[in-house]
């Protein structure tokens, strides 16, 4: 990556640090005035759904971050190893600068989320859930534009290989990716199971045993609905996986790229829109519509590639 790029990088990524250590700051000040037991997690309607003690207050804190750190060991890397595609020089510099620039922005959103997270529960007051919402969206915006920007650059630099087989490394990744994701997200749900439903006044009402609260239909449903996603994930993996070892067998190389880059959006989306679910809140029109224009994409240039 050339200077301009290191620089908004580390400036990105510093700022990140700083915010989510400012919001610590203010909650270690505020600490003596708590009682033992404060609220710590909010529902659906953004208010406390959780109530524990003071020390879970940290857990916005730790939780960014985990994440800061690991996009910040990321983008060390991004910025030391080459990423093994096909393209040119110039174009290798650019897909590593765009990629490490979308996960500094995330890392911008997510510490932004956190911080506003802890500062309500500083505060004790209610979290605005569009607010919360914003923040969500932005950062699955900026997750489609990344993308959007590392596609359109492997593109316009990438190198003809024939019907050679895809790089190592990005072939191997868009397998790998895709199932640690559906493995995170089942862990997720495993550790949210025996919560549901996550409102307090409904926890204890047998009519609401087990059920979770779907924000997009407004309703409660049985919990078991959310392993339908997870299922089907699985399902789409394997069918995927299996026509990705043939085609490459065959020496098919448009269907072998096709089925790389289906495999790592089902992966990151249907994680995404898991975690959403889980957290009973709403998918928006803004992540559907990002994964229903590149999936449309992979397919056109697939398309294009076999011509």
């Amino acid at each position: 990556m050339n200077g301009k790029i290191k620089l908004l990088h580390r400036l990105l990524l510093t700022v990140s640090i700083l915010i989510l250590g400012a919001s610590l700051v203010f909650y270690l000040i505020k600490w003596g005035d708590y009682p033992e037991e404060i609220g710590v997690h909010f529902g659906p309607d953004g208010g406390f759904d959780v109530t524990a003690s003071k020390f879970f207050g940290f857990y916005p804190h730790v939780i960014g971050g985990i994440v800061i750190a690991g996009i910040a060991f990321a983008c060390r890397l991004i910025g030391k190893k080459k990423t093994g595609l096909r393209i040119s020089e110039k174009g290798e510099e650019h897909f590593r600068g765009e990629l490490c620039l979308t996960l500094d922005c995330i890392a911008l959103l997510v510490s932004l989320f956190f911080a506003y997270w802890s500062v309500c529960v500083a505060l004790q007051q209610p979290l605005d859930t569009d607010k919360g919402l914003l923040a969500l969206g932005l950062i699955a915006a900026a997750s489609a534009a990344g993308i959007i920007a590392e596609t359109v650059t492997y593109i316009r630099h990438r190198e003809k290989a024939g019907k050679a087989a895809p790089s190592g490394l990005s072939h191997r990744l868009c397998r790998l990716i895709p199932w640690l994701l559906t493995a995170g997200a089942a862990a997720a749900l495993a550790e949210c199971w025996e919560r549901y439903p996550a409102d307090e006044k409904l926890f204890g009402d047998p009519a609401y045993f087990g059920k979770v609260y779907s924000a997009n239909f407004n309703a409660y449903y049985d919990r078991k609905l959310l392993l339908i996603a997870l299922i089907a994930v699985l399902i789409l993996l394997t069918v995927l996986e299996i026509i990705s070892v043939r085609a490459a067998k065959a020496e098919k190389q448009p269907l072998v790229s096709l089925t790389d880059k289906l495999k790592l959006l089902i992966g990151v989306f249907f994680f995404w829109w898991d975690l959403l679910l889980m957290m009973q809140l709403r998918i928006g029109a803004v992540s559907v519509g990002a994964f229903a224009l590149l999936f449309t994409a992979s397919f056109v240039i697939y398309a294009k590639s076999r011509k």
